[in-house]
This record gives structure tokens, C-alpha cells and sequence, in this order.
């Protein structure tokens, strides 16, 4: 029998999909540039860290990424580039939070930023009320992999780390939930992710 008490979801990628080659193809033909240009010369880097940390704003966020990309779109246009990631989520992934919820607690973490949270809490509203909780880095300030994004939802859980399993696509921010002790499971597929959760005992 398990002593697991919580499942902490990653969301992009482990509960629904999505793709950032769309908000490339966006911006692209929305400037008259050049998709590939616009991926090559777009970095996951401190820009993009500190606008899911809440440190700059919206307004700083596109002058620094219109300026690097080549582009001069409207912030309205800008904007609905950046929110054109959001795929559908995953077959099944309902059914399997419906399940969890009723024997552990459900909250999910996610990196994110204040422009495409007005867009994916709509968008998956039906499936996000599994969730007791949804904790955004851009509202934390806080962000995985650092320990103090996973701790803020430990102490609203009231558990241990040992009592807790955690589901992200990122390697790095399942290492930096390992460091705390909290059991892990590295997604690669809906499919992959059951059948873990299975091994541990979590589903029939």
C-alpha cells in the first residue's frame, strides 16, 4: 500500500498539449518574416525566466522580444501570437483526474506569465476544476526547478515530500523536485505517465 497523500501536475505537456513552432508561424505571418528566422533567434533565456517570475511586465516583455525577433506588431496581434501555443488536451486525461481525486489531494505547478494565463485558465476551465489548487510562477514570483516554488505548495498541502509525487515534462524541474525528496515522474507521453503512476500504486 502507498503512503502517497498529493499529485503536484505539471500543465503544458502532461495534462494538455501545445507547441511554441505555432506562436513562430503566427508572429511570421503576421510580420511578413521568416518562421525559421523568428525560431532561431527566440531564447527560452533570462527575458522569458524573469516575465514567469513577474519581474518585468507584459509591456517590457514584448519591446525586449519584438526588438530580438525583428518584429512590429500591435501588442494586440503580439499578444495573440504568443497565446496561439495551446493545443487540446490530453485523451483520457479527464477520466484520470477525476479517478486521483478521489483518494489524494490535486494541485497543479506551472511556469507561466501573465499574458497566456488569461488564455489557457479559460480554455481548459473543464478540465482545471480537478485541481484543488493551480500555483503560477508568474503569481508566486517563484519558478521550477527552485526549491522555493516547490516548497510554497508543500506548506499549502501540509505534507511531507515523501508523501507527494510530482509530474513535469522538464527534466530539470524534476530534478529540482527529487532534491527535495519528492517522488518524481518524468512524462514523455499520456500513455508512459499511466503506466508509472500505476507501478507506484496510485491507479488500479
Amino acid at each position: 500500500m502507498n503512503t502517497y497523500k498529493a499529485i503536484i501536475f505539471d500543465l503544458g505537456k502532461v495534462v494538455f498539449d501545445l507547441s511554441f513552432d505555432k506562436v513562430f508561424q503566427f508572429w511570421a505571418n503576421a510580420s511578413s518574416g521568416q518562421y525559421a528566422e523568428i525560431k532561431s533567434k527566440f531564447r527560452f533565456d533570462d527575458i522569458f525566466v524573469k516575465f514567469e517570475k513577474d519581474e518585468i511586465t507584459p509591456k517590457e516583455f514584448r519591446v525586449k522580444i519584438s526588438k530580438r525577433l525583428g518584429l512590429t506588431l500591435t501588442d494586440q496581434v503580439f499578444d495573440e501570437g504568443w497565446c496561439d501555443l495551446y493545443l487540446d488536451t490530453y485523451r483520457g486525461i479527464d477520466a484520470l483526474l477525476a479517478k486521483l481525486k478521489q483518494h489524494y489531494q490535486l494541485v497543479a505547478l506551472t511556469n507561466t506569465n501573465s499574458i497566456h494565463s488569461g488564455v489557457w485558465k479559460i480554455k481548459y476551465a473543464d478540465t482545471l476544476r480537478y485541481f484543488q489548487k493551480v500555483f503560477s510562477s508568474h503569481e508566486l514570483k517563484e519558478r521550477k526547478p527552485d526549491a522555493e516554488a516547490y516548497q510554497i505548495v508543500l506548506d499549502y498541502l501540509q505534507v511531507n515530500p515523501q508523501q507527494v509525487v510530482f509530474l513535469d515534462d522538464n527534466i530539470d524541474n524534476i530534478k529540482g523536485a527529487d532534491q527535495l525528496g519528492i517522488k518524481t515522474i518524468l512524462v514523455t507521453s499520456y500513455e508512459q505517465m499511466t503506466a508509472e503512476l500505476r507501478t507506484i500504486g496510485l491507479l488500479n
